[in-house]
């Protein structure tokens, strides 16, 4: 990618327009020499509203270009707006029937996923995660459906990544205007996916795990706290425990939402295990809420578990409040609140162990009426 930076600014320079092409944040950045409106002629870097990929550089070239002519044209002063934000739905339906190569059809979907969007922590990731299913296609190939289901189809029979992939590739070729996307449909189906079904571990394994931490240890509260309101790992960083048994916790899986305050429930596991007093990071309101930053501890967190008990990850603590609420007979509407996902999401995340339990209470009123 370094080398193919250099030959676009070398392209651009020749044509007398100053300046480097850089990557920053994952973000295609020109930088060069320019002077504001208050006449401060300095070095800045000018956002181009692309992302760092290679089938964006053409994109980037002409946005370079199209800002040296406005400068030119406002006396050589930077504008106060930049060419092209105006015109990012214009771009996109002038690119619609017109992509030929894998590449081209990446960007295209590119500028189509971000449109509406706002790019935070967590979108980013999401783009990220749909990027690696694209690099699996070969970039300057002509984009066709017998190409896209030649490639899925290397992925392991059954596996999430050939879910994500089929997943990912129609919605590349659905852009690109292809027909007969249906097959990946059919080679999808043919096995389809079921999540792993993790042995989760019981209240006694969670309270000797946190009784194995000392107090003062770095991941303690974050542990006592996942263990005892079942947030996401994440969330745990937000939560405010009340005295009344619930607390205050951010909900961060908000499909292009920030995130906001819901309540949680305390199911300990313990009485005798009190909650330590330390705290990793603090976020006392929404606008503090770094999503990197939580993706960074939680790793970090995970690593650590894995050291103490290395069947146990952190989604394991999550998944293992909702089954507790299951065995203490709590409303699952009111569970899935607490946890913050819908009651759909709740039910087929869990449905073995409701249906578990339905089955179960009508076998005790059968006794119970047999006993009369």
């Amino acid at each position: 990618m370094d080398e193919l930076l250099d030959q676009t600014s070398r392209a651009l320079n020749e044509r007398g327009i100053r300046g480097s092409l850089l990557i920053r944040r994952n973000n295609l950045v020109w930088r060069g020499y320019f002077t504001d409106t208050s006449g401060v002629r300095a070095q800045k870097r000018i956002h181009l509203g692309l992302r760092a990929h290679p089938g964006q550089l053409l994109n980037a070239e002409k946005r370079v270009i199209d800002l040296a002519s406005a400068v030119s044209s406002n006396s050589g002063v930077l504008p106060e707006r930049m060419p092209w934000d105006d015109d990012p739905a214009g771009a996109l339906e002038h690119r619609r029937s017109q992509p030929r190569t894998v590449a081209e059809a990446v960007e295209l979907l590119e500028t189509d996923f971000w449109t509406g969007k706002t790019r935070n922590g967590a979108a980013e990731r999401t783009w990220e995660r749909i990027l690696l299913e694209l690099k699996r296609l070969p970039q300057q190939a002509t984009i066709t459906t017998d190409l896209l289901v030649a490639v899925a189809s290397t992925t392991e029979t059954g596996s999430r990544t050939r879910l994500e992939s089929c997943k990912v590739f129609k919605r590349l070729g659905k852009l690109a205007g292809l027909e007969g996307l249906e097959r990946l449909d059919d080679l999808r189906s043919k096995t389809q996916y079921r999540p792993e079904r993790r042995d989760l571990p019981t209240d006694e394994e969670l309270l000797q795990l946190m009784k194995s931490v000392h107090a003062g240890h770095q991941w303690a509260w974050p542990t006592w706290a996942l263990v005892t309101f079942g947030c996401r790992p994440s969330e745990v960083f937000s939560l405010k425990p009340q005295p009344e048994g619930i607390a205050d916790v951010l909900t961060i899986k908000l499909k292009n939402q920030k995130p906001e305050w819901r309540t949680a429930l305390a199911l300990p596991v313990g009485d005798e295990v009190e909650p330590p007093d330390n705290r990793v990071w603090r976020v006392k309101k929404p606008a503090e809420y770094d999503s990197l930053e939580a993706k960074r501890l939680t790793g970090n967190w995970g690593k650590w578990l894995k050291a103490q008990a290395p069947s146990l990850q952190l989604y394991d603590l999550r998944h293992a409040w909702a089954i507790r609420s299951i065995h203490r007979n709590l409303n699952p509407s009111l569970a899935a609140k607490c946890m913050g996902h819908s009651l759909a999401v709740h039910s087929g995340t869990y449905h073995r162990e409701l249906n578990r339990r339905d089955v179960a209470a009508v076998a005790a009123g059968l006794r119970n009426n047999a006993d009369n």
